[in-house]
């Protein structure tokens, strides 16, 4: 399996150890975070999460950029865990700057929860404009994103579906 990229704003939770770790043996969870890279309480607290037969890492979004380029995820089945569009947006920047092509495999795109003015999509996704401006941007960079919240469930291509969700969104703001 090599890595998987996860967007998930709660990172680690009862539905990575339970539902991600266990069916596609995940030996290794990378947070890829530049503010949790440099906390020591909530790296530690995430070390504690986790089952103790898998490895923690907490790197800022530049390291984890380098790695995928070396190809250091490659060895193992790596969960790499993300919490924002944003910051995916970064990684993405970092990788395209490091390599002349995308190296990134598709991402997925499973929890964005309700916070602001976002608008409920799908069930654990929630998005707002800034939220379709970057989907489309990473479009843009060639980047296949799809929906769904573990491993065996169905995959939307979110590639495909931006053009609605933009419709869904602004629907919604504008009630």
């Amino acid at each position: 399996m090599s890595y998987i990229i996860r967007v998930d704003d709660r990172l680690v939770h009862g539905q990575v150890i339970e539902g991600w770790i266990k069916p596609l043996k995940i030996s290794m969870i990378t947070i890829c975070s530049d503010t949790i890279a440099c906390d020591i309480m909530q790296k530690t607290l995430y070390k504690l999460s986790v089952p103790p037969h898998v490895a923690l890492e907490c790197d800022n979004i530049e390291t984890v950029a380098k790695k995928i380029v070396e190809k250091k995820y490659e060895k193992e089945n790596v969960l790499i865990l993300i919490s924002s569009l944003q910051e995916l947006n970064v990684l993405v920047n970092n990788v395209l700057r490091f390599s002349e092509k995308t190296l990134l495999n598709t991402i997925n795109i499973g929890g964005l929860r309700h916070c602001g003015n976002k608008k409920q999509v799908y069930r654990a996704l929630c998005l707002d404009m800034k939220d379709i401006e970057l989907l489309k941007e990473l479009i843009s960079k060639k980047i296949v994103m799809e929906y769904y919240i573990l491993p065996d469930d169905k995959k939307l291509k979110l590639n495909d579906l931006v053009l609605d969700l933009e419709k869904t969104v602004k629907n919604e703001a504008n009630k």
